[in-house]
């Protein structure tokens, strides 16, 4: 890239007339820096390192001494503004692919994405540009919001009205089985994750993303707890009781969905903040209006309340809303040892 393009883009002023003419490259971090390249120079103590490794240019926010009057010295407002902008630019004009998934997908999409030129991103937007110079992807996936705005276009991976593969009857609510291209697969994802997985799979479809669902492997994040009468956490499969938590209003309806319609064999507890957000005021109605009878619930004020009401109730799936998979398994470890009784 020429100095001047260079320039423009990250909106900085160049303060000499340098020797050279172009940039071969970008580098964030002192150790990325190539001869031929451009250094961000967040801290200005590397400056020197960064042009004994070949750096063409420092880019710089603050006061600094000119070393090298040969190379270029662009100063800029902000380091972290520059980075930004220079990725917009790179993400625009080599045509780079962004696509916006969730949590579940990201997950998903670790497990069977296997294209060489497909790259998932769930970090800091300054560190983008990293990814773009030393993976040079034609396509990004990211899960991350905030990311929306930075990366100005970009296409959402949508859950499908129809499955793109067809379940197998009977099939585990927690390992199920289905066919996709004549082929047969068994996932460890439970149920309620599949139209992610559909998602998923079409998004690769139209955007001749390479995927091979042979290497699905286990996601411990997306699986439920399995539980002892105590409350005590097991092996995920050996116990009959187990605990989903979720802070997520729609997997929580998914899972009630579910439960109601292949699992009445089994005891399902609803556990419940006494007091919802804003955004979940609606939890009620909307049970009653996908399952047909009113949400019978039993309510917690905080979350440390839980254990006890695991303990005291009867169920196989124990449903509860409010609290994610990580704070429900720390106040699980907490717990205290229930003593023995004893004859004295």
């Amino acid at each position: 890239m020429k100095i001047k393009e260079a320039v423009e883009i990250i909106c900085g002023t160049s303060i000499n007339s340098p020797a050279i003419g172009s940039f071969s490259g970008f580098a964030t971090k002192l150790e990325d820096v190539k001869r031929g390249f451009l250094f961000f120079a967040k801290n200005p103590n590397e400056i020197n390192a960064a042009i004994k490794a070949g750096a063409f240019g420092i880019v710089f926010d603050s006061f600094v001494q000119m070393e090298d009057g040969e190379i270029a010295w662009i100063k800029v407002a902000s380091i972290e503004d520059s980075i930004i902008r220079l990725t917009r630019y790179k993400l625009l004009s080599e045509n780079i692919q962004v696509f916006y998934v969730n949590a579940y997908q990201y997950a998903i999409a670790q497990n069977i994405i296997t294209s060489d030129d497909t790259a998932l991103f769930d970090d800091n937007p300054s560190k983008l540009l990293e990814l773009l110079e030393k993976k040079h992807p034609t396509k990004i996936i990211i899960k991350n919001q905030t990311l929306l705005d930075f990366v100005l276009e970009y296409t959402p991976c949508v859950i499908l009205e129809k499955l793109p593969f067809d379940i197998s009857n009977p099939s585990s609510l927690f390992e199920p089985k289905f066919y996709y291209k004549l082929n047969l697969y068994q996932t460890p994802l439970p149920e309620v994750f599949l139209p992610d997985l559909g998602a998923v799979i079409e998004m690769c479809v139209n955007a001749n993303i390479e995927f091979n669902l042979n290497n699905f492997e286990v996601i411990s994040s997306l699986l439920p707890l399995s539980l002892n009468q105590e409350a005590k956490i097991l092996p995920f499969g050996q116990s009959p009781h187990v605990a989903i938590p979720t802070n997520d209003k729609e997997i929580f309806l998914r899972y009630a969905l579910i439960f109601h319609k292949h699992a009445k064999w089994g005891k399902v507890l609803f556990l419940v903040p006494k007091i919802l957000q804003e955004q979940n005021l609606d939890l009620y109605d909307l049970y009653e209006a996908r399952i047909g009878k009113k949400l019978e619930s039993i309510q917690y004020n905080v979350a440390n309340e839980l254990p006890h009401l695991l303990r005291s109730h009867a169920y196989n799936f124990g449903l509860i809303f409010g609290i994610g998979l990580e704070g429900l398994q720390f106040i699980l470890n907490q717990q205290k040892p229930i003593p023995d009784p004893t004859l004295f």
